[in-house]
């Protein structure tokens, strides 16, 4: 797959189910209340950007609560990121960014919490949120959830991040194995993720930092890593001209089952 001329692109649809509780943030642009309540229509959508200088940052947030709270939950996180943009740009190193963009995620927890546990429409909301960022030549990758951040380079995907959820935690364990997981009922609990705590509890993400020569970045809500195995995204990313293609290809087959969630994928090329 040819990624020299191509810019970080999106795909979000809503699959089947009634709201689009999925959002996204690429360099400052994310779904707004209008732009997400047309998703209704279920179209795919497609995003680009220009390469930009400074610290650049990509999410992906997957809501989750009663009727529209879900969506409520992923937009206040890319929001939030989105406003903290001009500040991250302060930070010369990736530490000193990734530092900065945690007590962001404490602040957007807080707000979270707080809507969940002061008003009855918002009670039990949360969300996904998986970042990536770009400082000169370093990355890295913060994540709460079971959103995931990939690799892909010379025809290997490799999952960067490990999902907060009960059935990883017994994967960790050794209290079950993978054959076995399928039917654990509640191997999709989440044991972290934004709004999760009370009054007190600082909420962090883990922390991942690869080096990278070159490849795709690809992040993702689990309306592609749930529905798609490992060994198909990697079929699609190989076989697809560009990243464009390949991003349409995998949420297509994504949300081509009856049952499908919402499904977002973004693509991300790395170049030295």
């Amino acid at each position: 797959m040819n990624t020299k001329l191509s810019s970080a692109i999106c795909f979000s649809h809503i699959g089947q189910r009634p709201n689009h509780e999925d959002n996204f943030l690429v360099n400052g642009f994310y779904l707004a209340p209008d732009l997400q309540r047309q998703m209704s229509d279920n179209r795919c959508y497609f995003f680009s950007e220009p390469d930009l200088s400074g610290v650049r940052l990509y999410a992906v947030s997957d809501g989750m609560g009663g009727h529209n709270a879900g969506e409520v939950a992923s937009r206040i996180c890319v929001e939030k990121l989105a406003l903290a943009q001009k500040e991250l740009q302060r930070h010369d190193s990736i530490k000193s960014a990734v530092a900065y963009l945690q007590t962001v995620i404490a602040e957007i927890n807080n707000t979270v919490c707080n809507l969940s546990h002061t008003q009855d429409e918002f009670k039990g909301m949360g969300a996904t949120l998986v970042l990536f960022v770009i400082c000169g030549a370093d990355y890295a990758i913060l994540n709460i959830g079971d959103s995931r951040a990939y690799h892909f380079n010379n025809d290997a995907l490799i999952q960067i991040t490990k999902d907060h959820t009960e059935g990883q935690r017994m994967l960790d364990l050794g209290l079950l194995t993978r054959k076995e997981l399928s039917g654990f009922p509640a191997r999709k609990n989440l044991n972290r993720y934004i709004g999760y705590g009370q009054n007190g509890y600082v909420l962090q993400a883990d922390e991942y930092y690869p080096i990278l020569d070159n490849g795709v970045m690809l992040l993702c809500s689990d309306g592609i890593s749930d529905y798609l195995p490992d060994s198909r995204i990697s079929e699609i990313l190989h076989s697809a001209n560009n990243l464009e293609s390949a991003g349409k290809q995998l949420v297509n087959e994504a949300v081509a089952s009856h049952d499908a969630d919402n499904a977002t994928v973004m693509l991300i090329p790395l170049r030295r």
